[in-house]
């Protein structure tokens, strides 16, 4: 293991450890574009240069290896010289679009200009080489050319992770330009990845173009629910509103985030959110809606059953067992969901869409009930008269339901949810707006904080269960939701 010594301070690393990884364990900054530590190096930037003893030149500190006895400098005039020069080089044809560029305030090309050079441009700003300008890309991106300064961060993303190598490196020298291979689309499932690291703005997320400022949005750490995966992430809104949802990077899940996982924050602000019951196809307020669900359940009390979701948290579905089990008094209720669990893609995305069938095994662990299948055969056979569950959950069962005729009662979050045939619809809070736990198909628990708040007057799920069970006469006491995982986790 090799020990070096960067800026006065001495430390031992593995063998392989570059300088700007060694660096960083001391905590010493070093800039950089092209480096990203899930890709290949590539040193074509030149913007981590330091000085070392007893090299004649300057050195690319994100592709020279450690070695024993180096003395590395990371601030000395000859480095803080080819920042500069760097910088120059950088932004001799940059666009002056830093008052309409989304970047502007995570841009690495004004973070170092700041730092490192604030030196006015020898360079006439009509003499810049015009590019090409706000190029729709894909379903997902927009590409500004004049913004570029060639990493090829984005070029390596797509060789690497996605490995559908869709864009390259077009002409030589000074007219070189990123750009799709011919006949191809920028469409990998992954391509908002290339938004995230590219450093200065030319590429750009075509749902949150020019919708807010970097700067005012708020950041709250979430659970991506898109599927088993459970990919922690960061939403960024502001003001009520969510604007994007972003990877945050851990060594156990995800460096990186599916597109359709970015995109399922559009559900909390659809135009079909519910915020009042539905009754057959007509909406009604929301207390009317629970006494009426609760005299269709109590008219065929002995004939209820309730399924649990793989959609919803631990704390949901175990108010449903206690619904089940301490209202309806019934054993017909099942928390038994086995889907095939892995990543399919080789990626993130799982096989299972559903994000949390472990934890809802983990209720029917604590709580008991029948396996799916039991549930399945007494729903078409007629003995089931009101099934209770989630929207998705009922669509499990869509065929026994329609033989068995049963009444089917549902908790959704927006219209679109609800199945065919459903008599009764009450609406609950999205994890976006309510805390709740999930487990993931590795059985790691991962919490969901809310970042937003709910329609008026639309509560979490378990507190909708609560409700219900109070207008059929029994108190479940889930006044929290740490009450509703009582005895579960």
């Amino acid at each position: 293991m090799p020990k070096l010594t960067i800026d006065g301070k001495t430390l031992e690393v593995a063998k392989g450890t570059t300088v700007l990884e060694a660096a960083q364990q001391l905590g010493v900054h070093v800039p950089r574009y092209c480096y990203h530590p899930k890709l290949s190096v590539s040193g074509n930037c030149r913007m981590c240069l330091v000085e070392v003893e007893k090299s004649p030149k300057l050195l690319t500190a994100c592709s020279t290896e450690a070695a024993e006895g180096m003395v590395v400098h990371t601030a000395t005039e000859k480095v803080k010289a080819a920042r500069r020069d760097v910088l120059e080089y950088l932004l001799l044809n940059h666009p002056l679009d830093c008052p309409v560029c989304d970047q502007a305030g995570e841009c690495g090309l004004q973070d170092y200009y700041m730092e490192h050079s604030r030196a006015k441009s020898r360079f006439p700003a009509e003499d810049k080489v015009r590019r090409q300008k706000r190029r729709p890309l894909g379903p997902h991106l927009v590409l500004d050319n004049e913004r570029c300064i060639l990493c090829t961060r984005c070029v390596r993303f797509c060789a690497e992770v996605t490995k559908t190598a869709e864009l390259e490196v077009m002409e030589r020298g000074d007219r070189s330009f990123i750009d799709l291979k011919e006949g191809r689309a920028l469409d990998n499932g992954y391509s908002l990845n290339i938004a995230d690291v590219c450093p200065v703005g030319a590429w750009t997320s075509r749902d949150f173009r020019f919708k807010q400022r970097v700067w005012f949005l708020k950041k709250t750490p979430t659970v991506c629910l898109g599927c088993a995966t459970g990919c922690l992430t960061e939403v960024h809104h502001n003001e009520g509103a969510i604007y994007r949802v972003m990877p945050r990077p851990n060594a156990e899940t995800n460096t990186w985030l599916c597109d359709a996982g970015r995109m399922v924050y559009k559900a909390v602000q659809a135009g079909d959110r519910l915020a009042k019951g539905v009754i057959k196809n007509g909406l009604i307020e929301l207390e009317p809606a629970l006494r009426e669900t609760a005299s269709r359940i109590d008219e065929n009390h002995a004939a209820a059953a309730v399924l649990g979701s793989p959609w919803l948290s631990v704390e949901d579905n175990a108010a449903l067992a206690r619904l089940a089990k301490d209202a309806l008094k019934t054993e017909n209720f099942s928390f038994d969901f086995n889907a095939e669990q892995g990543i399919k893609d080789g990626i993130l995305i799982n096989k299972d869409p559903a994000p949390n069938a472990a934890g809802a095994r983990r209720v029917k662990a604590a709580c008991g009930g029948l396996s799916f299948g039991e549930l399945a055969a007494k729903v078409a056979s007629g003995a089931v008269k009101v099934l209770v569950t989630e929207a998705r959950a009922a669509a499990l069962l869509k065929n026994e339901l329609k033989a068995g005729g049963a009444r089917l009662i549902v908790f959704a979050a927006n219209r679109s949810e609800i199945p065919q045939g459903a008599y009764a619809t009450l609406p609950y809070a999205n994890y976006f707006e309510t805390p709740g736990t999930f487990v993931n198909f590795q059985g790691l628990e991962r919490r969901t904080v809310p970042a937003v708040a709910a329609p008026e007057g639309v509560r979490p799920l378990w507190a909708m269960v609560n409700r219900l069970a109070v207008y059929s006469g029994t108190s479940l006491h889930l006044d929290s939701a740490e009450a509703a995982l009582k005895g579960i986790l």
